[in-house]
């Protein structure tokens, strides 16, 4: 699919949102039975953890086509068939909604988390976090730095997801380190579709009329 400058409406937005978390617990699943994950899709994902005051949608998700994994996978798990083959997924999306709501009700974790983002970024103003030509040792310095982020903040929170696959793959650092980070990155574009009206009822009162937003989308990326 190729790059889209397309104007979105707020509900395309708020759909789009959610796409990137269920794009972040698609990665995370492949990372957990597989070992690897593209770096491409994962830079996308991370990037807008960065991002803590943006202009608009857009800048957090210049490239919606980024996402169209997300998108495929939200799209086809609203019928029964594809919520078995992605089970696994659709827990960890649904977990990171979840996670989204208890951390709305901690303001001090909510501001722990923006000062250590503020921190990381002071600390290399030279560079662009998740930059698309850094380096994969950067890429792992930066996953690291937010997997501690996430492991000092919102792993203390009385809810927490439980990631299933091979156990060679989660107990490899690396490995872990980017689950971690794509967690955070699920968490702050969820709260993104929350603010932009998106609730989890609304998964089952709006399946079709989602399932159809979706569908639009990929239509206009394709177009």
């Amino acid at each position: 699919m190729s790059s889209t400058t397309a104007e979105f409406s707020d509900w395309e937005y708020r759909n789009i949102a959610l796409a990137a978390v269920t794009q972040c617990a698609v990665l995370v699943h492949e990372l957990a039975t597989e070992g690897s994950a593209s770096r491409h899709t994962m830079r996308a994902c991370l990037r807008p953890v960065y991002l803590m005051n943006p202009d608009s949608v857009s800048q957090l998700y210049p490239d919606i086509a980024e996402f169209n994994q997300g998108i495929q996978t939200l799209q086809h798990s609203f019928d029964s068939a594809g919520l078995k083959e992605n089970a696994e997924v659709v827990r960890y999306m649904l977990g990171m909604l979840v996670l989204q709501q208890r951390l709305a009700g901690e303001k001090a974790m909510q501001a722990a988390i923006a000062d250590r983002l503020q921190q990381l970024l002071t600390d290399s103003p030279d560079a662009e976090p998740m930059a698309e030509d850094m380096p994969i040792q950067a890429l792992h310095a930066d996953c690291s730095a937010l997997a501690r982020l996430y492991q000092d903040t919102i792993s203390k929170l009385s809810f927490r997801i439980h990631v299933a696959g091979n156990p060679e793959h989660l107990r490899d650092h690396v490995v872990a380190d980017q689950i971690r980070a794509l967690l955070l990155a699920g968490i702050r574009s969820a709260f993104l579709w929350h603010q932009l009206g998106g609730r989890r009822w609304h998964l089952f009162f709006y399946k079709k009329r989602i399932r159809e937003t979706l569908s639009g989308i990929r239509r206009k990326l394709i177009s």
